[in-house]
């Protein structure tokens, strides 16, 4: 899956940074899918390990023990399994150490992404922009969709290297590339709300318990999103791209234990904000590369 290439049939890239194995499919499985049907290539960039994370699989939960050690290579394993069921043409991972979640003494570890050399960071990123020369670009907001150091960094280390790649930083590193769109991944608040009423009114599981959809630090405003995309075609992929994910998504993980038919009906959709275009676009949108 690594190399290639990087030329889809219609000549479009898309190029996805994003912090952990199983953030690619959880937020963006189906439009990485359809991007493969239509001959548009795509490429994954996987900036952490993942191997201080929970691990919800419950067989290898009760062998945390030998299973922790090895939560690196299971989780690359993963990721690669997911992509290859998703149609990725590049995945690459820059390994740096996984930082936990907000507040953990892992945060400050040396080796965290948290705790990376930016530049550094910066120029591996560029180095995959220059040589790809993806038209969009697709990561987290500001916040990291909720807080998580990691995806803050890969919040920050995109939105550097989107800029530099173009510009006259790291010359060492190839042609500058202009990426023309880029995307944050999103959840609106309406939707949360709507899943919710609907596991009530079918009688599921609360997809997020007892908690109020507003009070989730991973809702994205309505306002904010420009982008909403149809993925019903993709959405089976998807969930087997999910299930790949075995350490970190039980059978209970809402767009698992929802019933296939309730997901056709009501969940085939996946959301994205538009931040930076330099093509001409209306919104709202319904494709990312709209104006391409």
């Amino acid at each position: 899956m690594s190399g290639g290439d990087g030329h889809g049939r219609e000549g479009l890239r898309l190029l996805a940074v994003h912090a952990h194995p199983d953030d690619e499919t959880i937020t963006m499985g189906g439009l990485l899918a359809q991007c493969s049907d239509r001959g548009i290539a795509t490429s994954v960039i996987c900036c952490t390990d993942g191997r201080v994370a929970t691990i919800f699989d419950p067989e290898y939960a009760a062998d945390e023990a030998t299973i922790r050690p090895r939560l690196k290579e299971i989780r690359e394993a993963e990721l690669r399994s997911a992509c290859a069921i998703l149609g990725v043409d590049e995945l690459h991972f820059l390994e740096y150490g996984d930082s936990g979640m907000p507040g953990s003494d892992t945060n400050g570890l040396p080796g965290s992404f948290w705790k990376a050399d930016v530049d550094e960071a910066v120029r591996r990123v560029v180095a995959h922009i220059r040589r790809f020369r993806p038209h969009v670009v697709v990561t987290y907001d500001g916040n990291g969709g909720y807080g998580h150091p990691d995806h803050i960094q890969a919040h920050r280390v995109t939105l550097l290297a989107v800029e530099a790649a173009y510009h006259a930083l790291y010359p060492e590193l190839g042609d500058g590339w202009r990426v023309s769109k880029l995307y944050y991944t999103a959840f609106p608040l309406s939707e949360a709300r709507r899943a919710a009423e609907i596991a009530r009114q079918a009688g599921l599981k609360p997809p997020f318990g007892d908690t109020d959809p507003e009070a989730l630090a991973f809702v994205t405003p309505d306002e904010r999103v420009t982008t909403v995309i149809d993925c019903r075609d993709q959405l089976l992929r998807k969930r087997e791209a999910l299930r790949a994910h075995r350490s970190q998504l039980s059978d209970d993980f809402a767009l698992l234990s929802v019933p296939e038919d309730l997901l056709r009906e009501h969940f085939f959709t996946e959301h994205f904000q538009l931040v930076v275009s330099r093509v001409t676009t209306s919104l709202p949108e319904t494709d990312v590369f709209a104006g391409l």
